[in-house]
Parts: C-alpha cells; structure tokens; sequence
C-alpha cells in the first residue's frame, strides 16, 4: 500500500478538505436546477481546490486558473447566463440529446439508456448501507451525485469506525466502479469557453478518485 496516497492516513484536516471537495462536487453537478449561484459556486471552487494544494499525492488541479479566467472575462450576470446555459446544454436538455449526460448506466454499452446494471448496483450497495432514496430526489440511483453522496458517506464511516472493510470498499468503488465511467464522461464535456468549468471540475473529480482509488497517475 502506498501510504503517500491513502485517504485514510491523511491528518483530520486534509480528509475534510478531501470530503469538502465531494460535497462541492455535488453542488456542481446536481442537475434537478441548473438555476444555481454560479458565480458563489465558482469562488467556493476557488476555495476548495487551493486548500488542497498541499495533500501529498493528490495531482493539482488547474480549476483555479479556469475560474480566474472566466471572472475576468465576464461580467457576474453574463457569467451567471452563460455557465447556467451551458449547464443545461451539457447535462440536461437540448435539441438531439445532451453530450454529457450525468447516469452511470449511459456509460455501461452503447445503447446508453438509464437503468441498466450500475443502476441496479447502485441501488444494492444503498440498500446494504442502509441508505433510502427518498420520492423527492428524482433521479435514478447511478446519478453522479448519488454515487458522490454515498462516496462522501463511505469517506465518514471508513474514518469513524476504522472498519477495515469500509476503507477497502472505497478505494474499489472509486477506482473500479466510478472512475472508468467518469473518466470517460470528463472527456465528452466541450473544452473551450465557460464549459471549461465543468470539464475541469470534472477532471480534478477523476484526480481524486485515482487518489482514492490508489491508482498511479500516467
């Protein structure tokens, strides 16, 4: 084990940073309103990823230097059209279907519908976890965020409870069962102008879970 890259010999400190990177993750990706504070969000990622600078083993992120550039160029009111339609458009609804859209099981073959085997998994490791999905939420249970929220709900447990198994779970659900698909969702969101945004918030979501997962950067 590579202990310059485990979650759980990090300080108290640096696994908080890492669990309030999940959580804002969540807050970007989120998709029931792309109606959110984008520019509170954008200063927040600001935040978030600098604190993080100096976790040994964790690749630096240049979400920063996106979010410099896109507050230089626009206005806060433009920026708030600007990346709320290009959220919309990558994520949830436009003409001939989304590039990006945010399902595991639309990763899992080439027939891209909702509801195939992730989705099943999904629900069976809530359901060991003891985890409900309640009938507000909306979403199918392989959602990026669903799968964040109980990557953040592993991250606690496997540190307050010292359980062995729980530890080893998370870094085969990142490395295993989140990372290929993420990996390939990052690479489907446009790189040029505010969609910058999310294709590296997106990438720096890969370089934490090869964290997590213990997997060697290339």
């Amino acid at each position: 084990m590579n202990y310059s890259r485990d979650y759980f010999t990090l300080s108290d400190r640096n696994q908080s940073l890492i669990k309030n990177a999940v959580r804002l993750l969540i807050r970007i990706f989120w998709t029931q309103d792309g109606r959110k504070d984008w520019a509170e969000i954008m200063h927040d990622s600001q935040d978030v990823w600098r604190s993080m600078h100096n976790i040994p083993g964790l690749e630096k992120t240049i979400v920063n230097h996106t979010v410099n550039q896109l507050l230089g160029k626009y206005s806060p009111f433009v920026l708030q059209q600007e990346i709320e339609s290009e959220f919309v458009r990558i994520f949830v609804n436009t003409r001939g279907g989304v590039s990006t859209p945010l399902y595991h099981s639309c990763y899992y073959d080439d027939q891209k519908l909702l509801m195939k085997k992730p989705a099943l998994e999904m629900f069976e490791m809530l359901e060991h976890a003891g985890i409900t999905l309640g009938p507000d939420i909306g979403e199918p249970p392989d959602h990026l965020c669903i799968e964040l929220e109980y990557l953040y709900f592993l991250l606690n447990h496997g540190t307050q409870n010292s359980n062995q198994e729980i530890q080893d779970h998370v870094r085969e659900f990142a490395r295993d069962f989140m990372l290929p698909w993420i990996t390939r969702l990052q690479k489907q969101i446009p790189d040029s102008g505010p969609a910058l945004f999310f294709t590296h918030s997106a990438q720096a979501l890969v370089d934490l879970l090869r964290f997590l997962g213990q997997v060697d950067q290339t």
